[in-house]
């Protein structure tokens, strides 16, 4: 039950933060959208404390960077392209836990992960393999996500550091906070006042509280999961919900999915050889 809420919030999560995007800068729209993620954890504020915010400066850090990446990326590409994209962190994962865990790199975990990179390949799909990933390259929100996806990866490793003595509601609203102060901080500096903040608000009240919504208790999802299967069923299981998203894009933005879902199948086939 609680996987399957997972996936459903996720696959909305990207349609919500696609409309948010929209002739909005992407600062602005991810000050919003984390903005309110971190308003959803409000019910868990009693878990928060001073050291837990010290601790998610690090972390919170990273995930800044990934996530304006991650709005930067919705505002420039189809969600049937990021929504794929954002699960390629498993793969640097693989080689992150590698260099710095002293985790194994097993033949198992290779296969996976081209599987999940000849996947790639189906979401720009042209005649060739090469002009497929040529045309991922040449696009500034695919690169995005990339990189955003890398940088979770990272963001990832340095949590199983950090989170080992500390309450993870607590811990996520910290590390939340942090996300919004950083976006506040920088669109307040580029616009110079805080009109824009207010009239973005008043624009999109609705999405804001839906993707907000969406966001923050996707995660609460997991960790409820994380309490009847393990986690190397439960990330995989997860990655489903690209393909919601992608099936979504459709619906909500007539975007053209039919080879890409056969490449987010492969993908998230990809994780599950990997995680399993």
């Amino acid at each position: 039950m609680w996987i399957t809420i997972r996936i459903i919030l996720l696959g909305f999560e990207r349609i919500f933060g696609k409309i948010l995007t929209k002739n909005s800068s992407p600062i602005i729209s991810a000050w919003g959208f984390f903005g309110f993620s971190t308003l959803m954890f409000l019910p868990f504020i009693n878990y928060l404390s001073f050291d837990i915010i010290k601790v998610s400066l690090i972390s919170g850090t990273i995930y800044s960077f990934s996530f304006f990446l991650y709005m930067y990326a919705l505002s420039k590409e189809d969600v049937s392209v990021v929504a794929p994209l954002y699960n390629i962190n498993a793969i640097f994962l693989i080689f992150i836990s590698f260099l710095f865990l002293s985790e194994k790199i097993t033949i198992q975990k290779i296969v996976g992960s081209i599987l999940m990179i000849y996947g790639v390949s189906y979401l720009k799909k042209e005649k060739s393999i090469s002009s497929s990933y040529k045309n991922i390259l040449k696009s500034k929100g695919a690169l995005a996500m990339i990189i955003s996806s890398l940088l979770m990866a990272i963001g990832r490793v340095v949590d199983g550091f950090l989170t080992t003595s500390f309450n993870k509601l607590g811990y996520s609203l910290g590390v939340y906070l942090i996300i919004t102060i950083y976006f506040f901080t920088v669109s307040l500096l580029s616009h110079k006042n805080v009109k824009v903040h207010i009239d973005y608000t008043k624009k999109n009240i609705i999405y804001l509280l839906l993707g907000g919504f969406c966001n923050a208790y996707a995660y609460f999802a997991l960790l409820m999961a994380f309490k009847y299967m393990d986690v190397s069923i439960a990330e995989p299981v997860s990655m489903i919900s690209a393909l919601v998203s992608v099936l979504f894009s459709y619906i909500f933005f007539k975007e053209k999915i039919k080879v890409r879902i056969f490449g987010t199948i492969l993908l998230i086939s990809g994780a599950f050889v990997i995680y399993l």
